[in-house]
């Protein structure tokens, strides 16, 4: 179908037919968007970023599921 025609149908559809075909468009261009690999720049930055280890030193912190769950029973048992 040349593009013109594809123009014409579309114009002859509902609005509602109309957002099922756009919705329809974006979900096929997410499906086959082609992400560029990171760049070796991009990848550096994740291998070591600065926030990594920034708990490292705190004693409260050791057993991170014990802290967290210690945190929800304080805030989640307040009433």
């Amino acid at each position: 179908m040349e593009m013109q025609q594809l123009i014409s149908e579309i114009t002859t559809l509902s609005a509602s037919a109309r957002q099922e075909l756009e919705q329809f468009l974006v979900d096929l261009k997410w499906r086959y968007a082609q992400l560029a690999p990171p760049t070796e720049n991009e990848l550096e930055k994740w291998r070591d970023p600065e926030f990594f280890g920034m708990y490292a030193d705190r004693k409260d912190m050791e057993d991170s599921t014990e802290y967290i769950r210690k945190l929800r029973d304080e805030q989640w048992n307040k009433r």
